[in-house]
Protein backbone atom coordinates (compact mmCIF):
# COMPACT_ATOMS: atom_id res chain seq x y z
CA UNK A 1 0.00 0.00 0.00
CA UNK A 2 1.32 3.48 -1.22
CA UNK A 3 2.14 6.40 1.59
CA UNK A 4 -0.62 8.35 -0.46
CA UNK A 5 -3.44 5.97 -0.30
CA UNK A 6 -2.77 5.63 3.12
CA UNK A 7 -2.92 9.42 3.93
CA UNK A 8 -6.10 8.70 1.79
CA UNK A 9 -7.80 6.52 4.11
CA UNK A 10 -6.78 8.54 7.22
CA UNK A 11 -8.04 11.39 5.65
CA UNK A 12 -11.68 9.65 5.13
CA UNK A 13 -11.11 8.29 8.24
CA UNK A 14 -11.43 12.01 10.05
CA UNK A 15 -13.72 13.54 7.76
CA UNK A 16 -15.95 10.53 8.87
CA UNK A 17 -15.35 11.31 12.80
CA UNK A 18 -15.62 14.85 12.06
CA UNK A 19 -18.90 14.22 9.99
CA UNK A 20 -20.28 12.24 13.04
CA UNK A 21 -20.58 15.54 15.18
CA UNK A 22 -23.16 16.99 13.18
CA UNK A 23 -25.52 14.13 12.98
CA UNK A 24 -29.22 14.85 13.92
CA UNK A 25 -30.34 14.38 17.08
CA UNK A 26 -29.14 14.94 20.66
CA UNK A 27 -26.92 12.86 22.13
CA UNK A 28 -26.25 15.18 25.57
CA UNK A 29 -30.04 14.43 26.23
CA UNK A 30 -29.38 13.41 29.80
CA UNK A 31 -27.37 16.67 30.55
CA UNK A 32 -29.29 19.62 32.52
CA UNK A 33 -30.08 22.97 31.54
CA UNK A 34 -27.14 24.58 32.96
CA UNK A 35 -25.01 21.82 31.91
CA UNK A 36 -25.78 22.50 28.30
CA UNK A 37 -25.69 26.25 28.32
CA UNK A 38 -22.01 25.58 29.52
CA UNK A 39 -20.86 23.71 26.84
CA UNK A 40 -22.73 25.60 24.68
CA UNK A 41 -20.87 28.63 25.71
CA UNK A 42 -17.46 26.97 25.17
CA UNK A 43 -18.46 25.85 21.80
CA UNK A 44 -19.28 29.44 20.65
CA UNK A 45 -16.01 30.51 21.90
CA UNK A 46 -14.24 28.27 19.32
CA UNK A 47 -13.66 27.59 15.62
CA UNK A 48 -15.73 24.83 13.57
CA UNK A 49 -12.99 22.43 13.52
CA UNK A 50 -12.58 23.07 17.28
CA UNK A 51 -16.35 23.13 17.83
CA UNK A 52 -16.56 19.59 15.92
CA UNK A 53 -13.61 17.49 18.07
CA UNK A 54 -14.97 18.98 21.39
CA UNK A 55 -19.00 17.85 20.44
CA UNK A 56 -17.40 14.43 19.64
CA UNK A 57 -15.50 14.00 22.47
CA UNK A 58 -18.51 15.21 25.13
CA UNK A 59 -20.83 12.88 23.22
CA UNK A 60 -18.55 9.78 23.46
CA UNK A 61 -17.96 10.76 27.16
CA UNK A 62 -22.34 10.78 27.24
CA UNK A 63 -22.43 7.65 25.41
CA UNK A 64 -19.42 5.94 27.64
CA UNK A 65 -21.09 7.30 31.03
CA UNK A 66 -24.79 5.89 29.54
CA UNK A 67 -23.30 2.71 28.80
CA UNK A 68 -21.52 2.33 32.22
CA UNK A 69 -24.76 3.43 33.75
CA UNK A 70 -26.66 0.56 31.82
CA UNK A 71 -24.16 -1.95 32.33
CA UNK A 72 -24.24 -1.59 36.03
CA UNK A 73 -27.80 -1.75 35.97
CA UNK A 74 -27.83 -4.56 34.06
CA UNK A 75 -25.89 -6.47 36.92
CA UNK A 76 -27.64 -5.27 39.65
CA UNK A 77 -31.01 -6.61 38.08
CA UNK A 78 -29.25 -10.01 36.96
CA UNK A 79 -28.32 -10.39 40.96
CA UNK A 80 -24.69 -10.08 40.22
CA UNK A 81 -23.61 -8.49 42.67
CA UNK A 82 -19.81 -7.59 43.66
CA UNK A 83 -17.70 -10.12 45.82
CA UNK A 84 -17.91 -9.58 49.35
CA UNK A 85 -14.63 -8.80 51.27
CA UNK A 86 -14.97 -11.30 53.70
CA UNK A 87 -15.85 -14.89 53.54
CA UNK A 88 -16.87 -17.36 56.00
CA UNK A 89 -14.73 -20.40 56.73
CA UNK A 90 -18.17 -21.94 55.33
CA UNK A 91 -17.37 -20.29 51.95
CA UNK A 92 -13.93 -21.16 51.61
CA UNK A 93 -14.62 -24.94 52.72
CA UNK A 94 -17.33 -24.92 49.92
CA UNK A 95 -14.74 -23.59 47.51
CA UNK A 96 -12.42 -25.95 47.97
CA UNK A 97 -14.82 -28.78 47.79
CA UNK A 98 -16.03 -27.06 44.53
CA UNK A 99 -12.92 -27.31 43.10
CA UNK A 100 -12.17 -30.69 44.34
CA UNK A 101 -9.07 -30.17 46.12
CA UNK A 102 -8.34 -30.13 50.20
CA UNK A 103 -8.44 -27.11 52.31
CA UNK A 104 -4.96 -25.00 52.41
CA UNK A 105 -4.00 -26.49 48.68
CA UNK A 106 -1.76 -23.97 46.65
CA UNK A 107 -2.55 -21.22 43.99
CA UNK A 108 -1.00 -23.37 41.48
CA UNK A 109 -2.81 -26.11 42.61
CA UNK A 110 -6.24 -23.91 42.64
CA UNK A 111 -5.67 -23.05 39.12
CA UNK A 112 -4.79 -26.76 37.59
CA UNK A 113 -7.68 -27.88 39.11
CA UNK A 114 -9.80 -24.77 38.03
CA UNK A 115 -8.70 -25.14 34.12
CA UNK A 116 -9.03 -29.28 34.28
CA UNK A 117 -12.87 -28.76 35.68
CA UNK A 118 -13.28 -25.79 33.12
CA UNK A 119 -12.65 -27.90 30.61
CA UNK A 120 -14.66 -31.25 32.02
CA UNK A 121 -18.03 -29.06 32.43
CA UNK A 122 -17.74 -26.26 29.55
CA UNK A 123 -21.23 -25.91 28.48
CA UNK A 124 -20.41 -25.53 25.21
CA UNK A 125 -19.36 -29.73 25.42
CA UNK A 126 -23.43 -29.58 25.69
CA UNK A 127 -24.14 -27.21 23.12
CA UNK A 128 -26.37 -30.07 21.52
CA UNK A 129 -28.64 -31.00 24.82
CA UNK A 130 -30.26 -28.07 26.35
CA UNK A 131 -30.95 -29.76 29.51
CA UNK A 132 -27.02 -30.38 29.88
CA UNK A 133 -25.96 -27.07 28.54
CA UNK A 134 -28.21 -25.54 31.50
CA UNK A 135 -26.64 -27.65 34.33
CA UNK A 136 -22.84 -27.40 32.59
CA UNK A 137 -23.69 -23.42 32.57
CA UNK A 138 -24.41 -23.36 36.36
CA UNK A 139 -21.53 -25.77 37.23
CA UNK A 140 -19.05 -23.75 35.24
CA UNK A 141 -20.37 -20.11 37.25
CA UNK A 142 -19.96 -22.37 40.83
CA UNK A 143 -16.46 -23.34 39.54
CA UNK A 144 -15.65 -19.67 38.66
CA UNK A 145 -17.26 -18.07 41.56
CA UNK A 146 -14.81 -20.67 43.88
CA UNK A 147 -11.77 -19.91 41.93
CA UNK A 148 -12.33 -15.90 42.12
CA UNK A 149 -12.82 -16.13 46.18
CA UNK A 150 -10.28 -18.53 46.53
CA UNK A 151 -7.51 -16.74 44.19
CA UNK A 152 -8.63 -13.33 45.77
CA UNK A 153 -8.49 -15.07 49.68
CA UNK A 154 -4.96 -16.15 48.31
CA UNK A 155 -3.78 -13.34 46.60
CA UNK A 156 -4.57 -10.89 50.07
CA UNK A 157 -2.17 -12.96 51.88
Amino acid sequence: MSITRRFLDLARANITDFSQAFRKGDPLEGLSDDERRVIDEEVEKDTVGTKAGKRARQVRDAAEEMWDRAFEASQRAAGNNPPRQRSSEADRLRWYRTLELEPGASLEEIRRSYRRLLKQYHPDRFAKDPEKYKVATEVTRNITVAYDGLTTLLEQR
